[in-house]
Formats: structure tokens, C-alpha cells, sequence
């Protein structure tokens, strides 16, 4: 009996010792990390048509990495990136997660300038359990409803540009009517979802939705509808190649008289701008314009310490544009919940820890912040008026969630 007590104790132990093996083994063999280092994969488009959406981005978040590493890195690890293009193409960011995840093993995944192709790998990172910060895409369809292991969007959702361009063409620019020129792809239908939503709270009437795609070439048609309804302001929420085409329509039909309001997708910057509407500034005499940033050049002395960090790290571009700013937020809070984690880092901590990551960064003209149930990052943007020579701020910060309850809004 004595024998048999001491032989089912010598087992227990035996048992114990196991056990506390395989828990120091799991909790030093967390995927992506190792003593020295923590493995990231970054994707964003480098080539194609939109490689201007993602180029100064991704050298934004290499930068600050480089930085981080070149100051001691995180808790005696340096942070090791893997970059990949995806393109812009939904079909790409998928090959590329999964190459991340189950190829590189990377800790979490920093990408993402269109919002398809970043909110395309929704699914997958949620059941891998691995953390997607997109980069610089607006994303409204990653973030809303949220999911836990998903999170945007540094620079703003529809929701926080699109509340802020309508705040002010009702409050700055008295309007009563608007028309509005959009894509149908994911970002324009946020974004006129978040028009109407504050147009019903407002009473303001939108008078026409016109559709402009991303591959136009004619805005004839949609520029002479808007015309005909005639309203008081003119809200455009395309990309950049669309905006020069209706911005040079409108000085065509002498439609100049009336304010237009753009969307931040529409004015990658001030400079770009100009050169694609051909440095005409007759349509800028009332031209206004979403923006999220403390400045609105990388020359400005607010941001010349991220822009020398950008040309540091790629010198082949002394003159990043200004949308390079949105590749640094993320970045920056990752690295915060990073470093709050200590040696001991594994995913559950580091998701605890994003979950009250609340920074100004400097470079937002809101605060960067994440919370249980809300993974939309920037929820403010200011308005800017732009007329071909000087920029200047109109009004802002406007707060998405203080213009429309997220409660109701996300009832219809």
C-alpha cells in the first residue's frame, strides 16, 4: 500500500513536470516571436495603378519599425518585416495572408490601402486568430460590424470623412441640398451611407447620386445631372483619377460657383492634385476638402520628423507625399501594446493590450485609439479649403460618433 502511494506520487510528479514543460514550451514558442525577434508582415500595393496609395505608406511603417529596432527594439526583441505587394486585388491579399501566416509565421499582419482587397481577409484572420491592421485603407466593411481580430482605419473611415464633409456643407457652407459623385464599390456605398445617415438627422436633401467608377473615362453624363438638380453644395467621394475628371467637367460647364466638398480619397495631395486637374485652378475658387492630419504637407515643421524618418529609410524619395503620414498611427500603436506585453509576449496579451491603446500620435488631428468593440482607430477628420495656392483649416475636428449615434446608425 505504502509502496503503491509512493509510486502514484512519484507519477504525480512526473505528471507535473510535463505539464509545466509544455506550458514553458507554449509560452516560449508563440508564433512570430522569438527571444531576439517578433516576425511582421506588411502588404500594401506597390505596383499597378493605385502603387501611389501604397508605396509611401508601407516606407511610412518600415521607417518606424527601423526606428523602433535602431533604438533597442521592443523589450530586447527587433521587429523583423516581410513585405508583399498586393496589388490592391482582394485575390492577391489572400495569397499573400495566407504565404504570411502559414509560411512566414508572422506575429500579426500591418496592410491594406484599398478597402476590398484589405477587408478580403477578414475571414481568414479571424480564424487563424492572427491580428490584421490595415494600413491606410478606409475599410468600413472590415471594421463595422467589428470583428476581434481585424482593426482600422488610421486615416479614417467613411463614416468619420464622409460626417465631417457633411457637418461642414451644412454648418460652414449652409447648405440645404447636396449631390453626390461616388463610386458603387465598397467605399462609396460607406460613404453614402454615412451622406444620407446625416442628411435624415440634418434635414438636408440629397437631390442626386450620381455614379462615377474607378476605370472612368466620361463624366459628361453624371457632371450634367448634378448640374440639372442643382445644389446648394457638391460632394464627391472618388478616388483621385475620377476627381480630375469631374473637377476639370465642372470648370467646363462653368460649375464653378458651387462649393465642392471632397472626400480624403479624393486629394492624395495638394501637389498631386494640382498636377492632375493640369495646375487649372479656375474650379478651386470654392473647393474644400476631408483631411485627418495636424498638417497638410510633409514639409510642414509638424511633420518634418516623420518625413525625415521616410527619406532615411528610402532616400529615392526625398519628397513622400503627404499620404505617406497614414502609414505611421498603426505602426505606432502596435508597437505601444507591444512594448506594454513585456518579455513574456504572446497574441492574448498583446489583443488585451491594444484594447486600450489611446495615443496622439502627432500626426492625427484626433487621437488613434482602439476599444473592446470598436476597431476603427480614427474617428475624426478636420475640412481644409484648397485654392490652387494656399491650404487653410475651415473646421474640425469633426467626431463621426458625436454627428450620428453608431447605435442608430448601424440599425439601418
Amino acid at each position: 500500500m505504502g509502496a503503491m502511494r509512493k509510486l502514484a506520487v512519484k507519477f504525480g510528479g512526473v505528471a507535473t513536470a510535463a505539464m509545466l514543460a509544455t506550458t514553458a514550451m507554449a509560452a516560449g514558442t508563440t508564433t512570430g516571436v522569438t527571444d531576439d525577434e517578433i516576425v511582421i508582415g506588411i502588404f500594401s500595393p506597390l505596383s499597378g495603378a493605385n502603387a501611389g496609395m501604397g508605396i509611401d505608406t508601407i516606407n511610412a511603417a518600415k521607417a518606424y519599425f527601423n526606428d523602433v529596432n535602431e533604438n533597442g527594439g521592443i523589450n530586447g526583441r527587433k521587429i523583423r518585416y516581410v513585405v508583399e505587394d498586393d496589388k490592391c486585388k482582394p485575390d492577391e491579399a489572400g495569397a499573400i495572408a495566407r504565404k504570411f501566416i502559414n509560411v512566414d509565421k508572422v506575429f500579426l499582419i500591418l496592410g491594406g490601402s484599398c478597402s476590398g482587397a484589405a477587408i478580403s481577409i477578414q475571414a481568414l484572420v479571424n480564424q487563424e486568430k492572427v491580428p490584421h491592421f490595415m494600413l491606410n485603407a478606409s475599410g468600413d466593411g472590415g471594421v463595422y460590424p467589428p470583428t476581434e481580430y481585424q482593426f482600422g482605419s488610421a486615416p479614417g473611415t467613411q463614416r468619420a470623412t464622409l460626417g465631417a464633409v457633411m457637418t461642414y456643407a451644412i454648418d460652414g457652407l449652409n447648405a440645404k441640398t447636396v449631390a453626390v459623385l461616388g463610386p458603387d464599390d465598397a467605399m462609396g456605398s460607406s460613404a453614402l451611407a454615412m451622406i444620407k445617415a446625416v442628411a435624415e438627422k440634418r434635414g438636408i436633401q440629397v437631390v442626386a447620386n450620381e455614379i462615377i467608377p474607378n476605370n472612368a473615362t466620361d463624366v459628361t453624363v453624371p457632371v450634367l445631372n448634378v448640374r440639372t438638380s442643382n445644389p446648394d453644395a457638391i460632394i464627391l467621394t472618388t478616388y483621385p483619377q475620377p476627381t480630375y475628371l469631374v473637377m476639370k467637367k465642372f470648370v467646363e460647364y462653368g460649375m464653378v460657383d458651387k462649393p465642392i466638398v471632397s472626400a480624403i480619397q479624393g486629394v492624395s495631395s495638394p501637389k498631386v492634385f494640382l498636377e492632375g486637374i493640369d495646375g487649372d485652378k479656375s474650379g478651386l475658387q470654392h473647393f474644400y476638402y476631408a483631411h485627418p492630419l495636424v498638417a497638410e504637407s510633409m514639409d510642414d515643421p509638424k511633420l518634418k520628423k516623420w518625413k525625415d524618418m521616410l527619406v532615411k529609410t528610402d532616400p529615392s524619395r526625398p519628397d513622400p507625399g503627404i499620404i505617406a503620414a497614414y502609414g505611421f498611427p498603426h505602426p505606432i500603436m502596435i508597437v505601444e501594446a507591444l512594448k506594454q506585453c513585456g518579455k513574456e509576449l504572446t497574441r492574448e496579451c498583446f489583443m488585451e493590450k491594444i484594447d486600450h491603446v489611446k495615443i496622439d500620435t502627432g500626426i492625427m488631428a484626433a487621437p488613434s485609439e482602439f476599444a473592446a468593440g470598436r476597431r476603427d482607430s480614427n474617428r475624426g477628420q478636420i475640412i481644409v479649403k484648397f485654392d490652387g495656392d494656399t491650404i487653410t483649416r475651415v473646421g474640425g475636428p469633426y467626431i463621426w460618433d458625436e454627428i450620428v449615434d453608431p447605435a442608430v446608425f448601424d440599425k439601418k
